[in-house]
């Protein structure tokens, strides 16, 4: 699917550039702002001593290089910002001989940031090298010498190009703005919506019996998310239809299904299929689905991959189900479909109002509400959109440039982890601190600049997932591919010059011929391999040829390719700082693996470590720990050194749950004990209170033997006196954990999960659960009874029960909650669905009620 959409944008390139003049001024203009930029943070890192200790002769050449550097920086910021706008956006730069000056000087700026980063590499490389090279230390000054000589050059050749400080860009993208949407403003948009809803309401209500898809297709100047989402949260939709799923942008088919099952099945029988195979899945929908009527909406999702493979797994009982898809590029589905006339349907022919075809027999409904004819439409909205997300780019501030052009590493149908995403920038250098908190803050920048959506939400609220909307990340692409601050692979590696400098590389293939290596820079800084088959292997061979052609890597992400076994080449990439790797046949951790000494995230998440060596101790630098489960050793004692940076773990074997191990990990923040809890019982609640910066816990429990007693003894534990959230699952409690929990003066976010507790009644005491903002009971098959004194979870804002079948009351109390606004409830009793009714017209409350609403 991302294939054949970037080739569709391939043949728009012509609407978005006016020319390739126009490509040429984007790649100056960023590479100021990009790499100039990064440099000048990796040199005040060299400085603070965070790459390895330098020679006291080397430090003051850096310290003149950087003082050097970011004078340029601070006068092309200052003096030229606007000219290197007018550059990106072409505004009068043919006839300017001041622009032209800028742009040599730009080019020149690209390459010496090149040779800096070589002479920085070259030495650290050699400095971590267990009998390194001495010699470089002195190269390193010459180097150094030599390129702070040719900055003072190009600072000088910048003072003699005049710069511009009168033009107004505000003004003139409103001027743009204006001319192409002169002739919208003619209409009467507010009532030509008005009547499009009543047209879509009766495409998707008094439409034909068959199951049929309703198409709306972008047009400039209307939103195709809210206009679908108003008649989808609508009275007459909601009695209407069955069921109904959304679906937001997702690229995987399986997940795309696993969605619109996870909404509209019920989870007992959920359950039972969660594990089968795709096929098996895909089948189970259709039979849940037989005799319903059902409405399914595809956001950002719709393409012909998408429909055949929805075709087999919904339906058609003739009862007038129905599909509704948001169209932002219609290419691939109108070379597919026939007019009623068997004609095709042609972009320049598709006017205001209805168009009726077919596809395979099926019916399908285009909605289009633009003014001019379609391909007029789209030519105005790419000039529109391109222009104005330039622009904000261009005046977006340093380090969010850098973590914006980063996105377009991530393919544009790609659910992109939060997590993930800090540890990667954070590696790269984008983050100053080194800070998750800081990444965060970033990211709620970008998401507010509308470069990055949500995707999931935590329960306490904090973003889960992203991802980056279909033009926005091509153009991003775009720029990034430009300014050669990446290099994006969806087919073959072709020759071209600036691969030689491009630093980053990311791969949506499965496999690229390792011949290609031979045209990237050997100081290639970053490799991710991001496929979406998490059936892909790869040889050793072609593991440790990546290693081999390129020893200077700071990030290698191999995502879900498969690897047998752990690649040794590995062993050699002594800068690296993040490491992700599929191995599910790893039991054992490579001791060679714990010379990676500036490692920070290690990622192996489908490997369960039953063995790791003493070694591990000795990884200072390891902040993020991700496998499917870790034994960890004790402290061998002969290390001065520990894992007191480590801040994540997931997750832990509650064996290694000691206080002598816990203890050595300080700086722990967020942890998941995964195992027999129960056969560790008395060594785990006693030791969890020695991780004093612990604010997240999840504690599964797993049995070895099935014979084996389960359950915990919640009031023996000490928890953390700093913790915020607390996750529990299948620890079989039979006694009430609330008078334990409801004690724990910082708990934000408590959740309940599978088989937690299997008693019948909880109670929360008078004052219990002061700082409690989300609460999630789930999988209480047997819970009958809640009571709640007053004053109790009085911050209260979030209420999930999943399922509800025996509960026959919420607690009065509750009610009295100001601050609850959520409630949540799958599959309650008919009396609590009775009495919720009279909660359901007041604006304070935001309940949702699984299956079938109210």
């Amino acid at each position: 699917m991302c294939h054949k959409f970037a080739m569709s944008c391939c043949a728009l390139i012509p609407l978005i550039l006016d020319d390739s003049r126009f490509q040429f001024l984007v790649v100056r203009e960023g590479d100021m702002d990009v790499h100039l930029g990064l440099l000048s943070e990796r040199l005040k890192r060299l400085l603070a001593g965070e790459e390895g200790t330098l020679p006291v002769a080397a430090k003051e050449h850096i310290q003149k290089l950087q003082s050097g550097i970011e004078s340029i920086s601070y006068s092309l910021q200052a003096d030229y910002k606007v000219d290197l706008t007018r550059l990106l956006l072409q505004i009068d730069a043919e006839a300017d001989i001041s622009l032209s000056n800028l742009e040599l000087i730009l080019r020149e700026i690209k390459y010496l940031v090149h040779e800096s980063e070589r002479a920085i590499d070259t030495f650290i490389m050699s400095n971590v090298q267990p009998n390194g090279d001495q010699s470089c230390s002195k190269e390193l000054c010459d180097a150094l010498m030599g390129l702070q000589s040719k900055f003072i050059d190009i600072k000088q050749q910048l003072q003699q190009v005049q710069p511009c400080y009168n033009f107004d860009f505000s003004a003139w993208m409103e001027e743009q703005k204006n001319k192409y949407l002169l002739h919208l403003q003619r209409e009467n948009r507010v009532s030509f919506q008005d009547n499009a809803m009543e047209e879509l309401l009766d495409q998707l209500i008094e439409g034909p019996p068959q199951l049929s898809v309703v198409a709306i297709i972008d047009s400039c100047g209307f939103d195709t998310t809210d206009f679908a989402a108003e008649a989808y949260n609508s009275n007459y939709v909601k009695s209407y239809f069955d069921c109904r799923a959304w679906v937001s942008f997702d690229a995987n088919l399986g997940t795309l299904l696993d969605y619109i099952l996870k909404t509209v099945m019920p989870h007992s029988a959920l359950r039972e299929i969660t594990h089968k195979d795709f096929e098996h899945r895909k089948m189970a929908l259709n039979d849940y689905l037989r005799n319903k009527r059902y409405l399914i909406v595809l956001e950002d999702v719709f393409t012909k991959d998408v429909w055949d493979y929805l075709g087999e797994a919904l339906p058609d009982h003739q009862n007038g189900s129905r599909v509704l898809a948001m169209l932002a590029c219609t290419d691939e589905i109108f070379s597919l479909c026939r007019l009623e006339s068997g004609e095709m349907i042609h972009l320049d022919s598709v006017r205001a109002g209805p168009l009726r075809a077919t596809y395979r027999e099926r019916p399908f409904v285009f909605l289009y509400y633009g003014s001019k004819s379609l391909a007029e439409n789209m030519r105005l909205t790419w000039f529109i959109q391109k222009r104005s997300l330039l622009f904000s780019v261009a005046e977006l501030p340093q380090h969010l440039k850098l973590c914006c052009l980063y996105l377009s590493a991530f393919r544009d149908v790609f659910e992109i982890s939060t997590r993930q995403l800090y540890q990667l920038w954070i590696a790269e250098g984008f983050i100053p601190d080194n800070s998750e908190k800081t990444a965060e803050e970033y990211l709620e920048q970008l998401i507010s600049c509308r470069f990055v959506r949500v995707k999931k939400r935590g329960a306490g609220g904090k973003t889960k997932a992203c991802y980056i909307p279909i033009f926005t990340r091509n153009m991003l692409a775009f720029v990034a591919q430009f300014v050669e601050f990446i290099h994006i692979v969806c087919y073959q590696i072709r020759e071209n010059r600036s691969l030689e400098i491009t630093k980053r590389l990311s791969i949506f293939e499965a496999l690229i011929n390792s011949d290609s290596w031979k045209h990237f820079d050997t100081f290639l800084r970053s490799f991710l391999h991001l496929t979406l088959d998490r059936s892909d292997r790869v040889s050793l061979e072609y593991c440790n040829a990546i290693c081999k052609n390129f020893k200077f890597l700071v990030v290698l992400d191999l995502g879900t390719i498969v690897l047998e076994e752990y690649p040794t080449g590995i062993n050699h990439l002594l800068l690296l700082k993040y490491l992700k790797l599929n191995i599910p046949s790893l039991k054992h951790l490579p001791s060679s693996l714990c010379n990676l000494l500036k490692l920070r995230t290690l990622g192996m998440p489908s490997s369960y470590i039953h063995h790791t060596p003493d070694d591990i101790w000795k990884m200072n630098e390891l902040r993020h720990l991700n496998v499917g489960s870790i034994t960890l050793p004790e402290h061998p004692g002969k290390y001065s050194s520990s894992l007191e940076n480590l801040n994540f773990i997931s997750a832990l074997h509650p064996s290694s749950c000691s206080r002598d191990i816990l203890g050595r990990l300080p700086s722990l923040q967020t942890l998941r004990v995964h195992g027999n809890l129960s056969s560790y019982q008395s060594m785990l609640s006693n030791s969890l209170c020695t991780l004093l910066c612990l604010e997240s816990l999840k504690l599964v429990n797993e049995l070895a033997i099935v014979s084996q007693p389960s359950s915990i003894v919640l009031p023996e534990y000490q928890f953390p006196p700093r913790l915020v959230e607390l996750s529990l699952s299948n620890t079989e409690l039979r006694d009430d954990p609330m008078p334990k929990l409801e004690k724990l003066p910082h708990l934000q976010v408590l959740k309940l999960k599978k088989n937690s507790f299997i008693g019948r009644k909880l109670v929360c005491s008078s004052g219990g659960f002061q700082s409690l903002n989300v609460l999630h009971l789930k999988s209480m098959f047997w819970l009958e009874e809640w009571i709640m004194e007053n004053d109790a979870m009085q911050n209260l804002e979030s209420l999930v029960i999943n399922p509800c079948a025996c509960l026959k009351i919420l607690p009065e109390e509750l009610w009295q909650i100001k601050s609850l606004t959520k409630l949540e409830l799958r599959w309650p009793r008919f009396e609590l669905r009775e009495m919720l009714r009279k909660f359901e017209d007041k604006e304070q409350y935001d309940i949702q009620i699984c299956p079938n609403g109210m």
